[in-house]
């Protein structure tokens, strides 16, 4: 906005309003804004990307006057006071408006239909909101999370399938494994499998170490730091959620924090996620959920399960097929399978090469622990569910299920002898 002094960008980041002043150098960034009583807010002024001051004041004239005359006395440069006093002025004037225009409305019946912002990240895997890759650990989740960080980062297609649609700076928080070196060393492999210059990249790759801290505590200085980028990575969903024995509550409670600061940052964000343990010992059978209460389903707009077999390779070299299954999609029918290959060369860091693949089907996956015992009673010769429950221990409901199951997944052929 422009007035009497220097212009004004006001920018929301999160709950925080951000006041950048091209005339002065400066930014003044205004967090726990109070309209509702006395005006008030935390305010901090930085001048030249120099931290100058922070203190919470109220935003009533004498407070305002207050900023400007701290601002002109602390920060560098020979700015008058009225210079500062006109800009303390409009920002404040302009944060005040925003809050208003909270409460505003849009009436549907004549609301457009298309945006001038990007729907889609990366098509069609990350849209322009909160999504889930779920699976296992060392299911290879990160890898796949770096490489679309560098395939935006970059605006190249780095995993076939995945067509990033919108380039810029991507914010990844590492709230496990934080160490910059491994990552560094993972993201070098994959951009020398895409014959890209790590240190070329147009759009910057920024690590935040999360470590120890939780992200309904950090979730609006993300917001801040991430209000210019194209996405954040939060790796992982479990390292980042309350502590159950802080949180004040149950699971519910303790997701629902989670996912409150997920929409505080107010940007596309790609959340690393594990399956519960039963999920993961069975992931064969499992329904691709994140672990924890139901909030984790509700609250996410898609939802991708993880599904991979590793293939024999030459020595010195690994492949992995991958096949990402979405599981939901709140915005219209769901996205068919995206398959793709990770070619693995090992070295120092080594090489990571993607490539198009089959996708994976039922019969390429792993047997689960209950479906090998179910083999083996099969082969030890209970063809029946009677004869196999006596087998395993089990009832001979639960045995008639295991045989159908594994005949299906054509673990066991020749039909089942008759129940005695």
């Amino acid at each position: 906005m422009s007035g009497p002094g220097p212009s004004i960008i006001l920018n929301r980041a999160g709950p925080s309003y951000i006041a950048d002043v091209p005339d002065l150098g400066a930014r003044i960034t205004f967090r726990d804004v109070r309209a509702d009583r006395e005006l008030s807010a935390d305010v901090a002024v930085n001048v030249a990307d120099v931290h100058v001051f922070r203190t919470h004041s109220t935003l009533s004239l004498t407070g305002r006057d207050k900023l400007a005359r701290t601002a002109h006395q602390m920060a560098p440069g020979t700015e008058s006071y009225e210079t500062w006093r006109h800009a303390v002025f409009a920002a404040v004037e302009a944060v005040l408006v925003a809050e208003e225009q909270l409460g505003n409305g849009v009436d549907l019946r004549s609301a457009g239909t298309v945006t001038a912002e990007a729907l889609w990240i990366a098509y069609p895997f990350q849209p322009s909101g909160p999504s889930a890759l779920v699976g296992p650990g060392e299911s290879g989740k990160s890898t796949i999370a770096r490489s679309l960080a560098l395939s935006i980062a970059a605006n190249q297609t780095i995993i076939p399938g995945i067509a990033p649609r919108v380039s810029g700076p991507v914010l990844y928080v590492a709230g496990e494994d934080s160490g910059s070196v491994w990552h560094a060393r993972n993201l070098e492999a994959i951009a020398k499998g895409a014959n890209l210059e790590r240190a070329s990249v147009r759009n910057r790759i920024t690590l935040m170490d999360a470590r120890g801290r939780k992200l309904h505590r950090i979730g609006r200085a993300i917001a801040e730091r991430a209000n210019d980028h194209a996405l954040v990575v939060l790796d992982s969903q479990q390292a980042l959620l309350p502590s159950m024995d802080s949180s004040g509550g149950g699971v519910r409670d303790r997701d629902s924090a989670f996912f409150d600061a997920v929409d505080m940052i107010a940007r596309p964000v790609l959340i690393i996620a594990h399956p519960n343990l039963t999920s993961a010992k069975q992931w064969a059978r499992a329904d691709g959920r994140v672990a924890g209460s139901e909030v984790n389903r509700d609250r996410l707009r898609m939802a991708w399960r993880l599904d991979w077999k590793d293939e024999p390779a030459v020595v010195g070299t690994s492949f992995r097929r991958y096949t990402l299954t979405c599981t939901k999609w709140n915005h219209g029918p769901r996205p068919a399978p995206i398959a793709f290959g990770a070619g693995w060369t090992f070295g120092d860091p080594g090489t990571v090469r993607f490539s198009e693949a089959r996708a994976i089907t039922t019969e390429d996956r792993e047997p689960t622990p209950v479906e090998r015992s179910t083999v083996e009673a099969w082969t030890a010769g209970a063809r029946t569910p009677a004869t196999m429950g006596a087998y395993l221990n089990i009832d001979a409901n639960t045995a008639k299920a295991r045989i159908t199951r594994a005949k299906e997944r054509g673990l066991i052929n020749g039909p089942a002898e008759a129940t005695a």
